[in-house]
């Protein structure tokens, strides 16, 4: 929890009361504290070892610099006194830790709400054009981008979701970005799937990986590839081929540029006759959504198309 705004937190106000009343300590090292707070400075505890953090405060040089009143160093004693104190007080009320720890949570998601929006208005010509990963309507009015990896459990579950989606929508675009982080055989997997692009059929061999309820190895993807009637031997050339790394490279340079921490992670914006609207707020969702949850968000895009 960030404790600020001390007048309009009765847990601040409490806590720098018991402070004040159990405290071996100069009364200025508290009213600096308070003068702090409602400066609108924060005092973070994110979890049982922040503990000691308002004792850090108290004693930082920031605030030793900013009581002008009594320049009388503290003590060890007054120190240990203090982290006793705060110590206590959140043994006798944990639930300010649980607060600390949803408020950190909630700033967090923002901040990636905030860092995703802006990377994605700067990189709206690499995520919403895509040459062979593209799946249902090309010129689609609203434009599903998904980061994915083939051996993600909960990208498989989200196939089928996808899918209902592009059934059910006729003008709804789909752009696979292929983003394998589970090692080797996710990597072989991405080749081999935007080398069957090449190809024509993409489509058919994403299909195939991200429903195989099976680890994937070479074998496995090599056989799939095979009975999908693919030219084997210009699959295996192609997935080496400078393009389909540069493919994978703008990829994982884009997954870095939106924070994503794993797979998968969902972006739905407006996309009239399949480009990008400029002045409209796409929609970022970093894991795994529920059907309902994304054909609001699709609705929402449809409304600004």
């Amino acid at each position: 929890m960030l404790l600020c705004n001390t007048k309009n937190n009765a847990k601040t106000h409490e806590l720098l009361n018991f402070l004040q009343a159990n405290a071996r300590v100069p009364f200025g090292k508290l009213l600096v504290l308070c003068k702090l707070l409602k400066k609108g400075n924060c005092v973070k505890f994110t979890n049982l070892l922040t503990v000691g953090a308002l004792t850090a405060s108290l004693v930082s040089p920031a605030i030793m610099a900013a009581d002008t009143n009594n320049t009388t160093p503290m003590s060890e004693a007054q120190k240990k006194d203090i982290e006793k104190i705060v110590h206590d007080y959140l043994v006798a009320n944990p639930e300010v830790l649980l607060e600390a720890s949803q408020a950190l949570q909630q700033k967090q998601q923002q901040n990636m709400q905030q860092q995703a929006q802006s990377a994605i208005k700067d990189n709206t010509d690499q995520l919403f054009q895509g040459k062979t990963t593209i799946v249902g309507n090309p010129k689609g009015n609203v434009t599903i981008v998904e980061f994915f990896d083939y051996q993600c459990i909960h990208c498989k579950k989200m196939s089928p979701i996808i899918d209902n989606l592009v059934k059910k929508d006729s003008d709804l675009r789909i752009i696979y970005k292929e983003f394998p982080i589970f090692g080797k055989s996710s990597e072989t997997a991405s080749r081999a799937a935007l080398a069957a692009g090449m190809q024509g059929k993409y489509q058919a061999m994403h299909n195939a990986l991200i429903t195989m309820d099976k680890r994937l190895n070479d074998q496995i993807i090599m056989s799939t590839a095979k009975s999908l009637g693919l030219d084997m031997k210009k699959l295996k050339t192609d997935m080496q081929s400078k393009e389909v790394t540069a493919a994978l490279d703008a990829n994982r340079e884009l997954a870095e540029k939106l924070h994503l921490m794993g797979t998968p992670a969902f972006i739905i914006a407006s996309t009239p006759n399949g480009e990008f609207k400029t002045g409209t707020e796409p929609s970022f969702i970093p894991g795994a959504a529920s059907e309902e949850s994304l054909q609001e968000l699709i609705k929402k895009a449809a409304g600004n198309s």
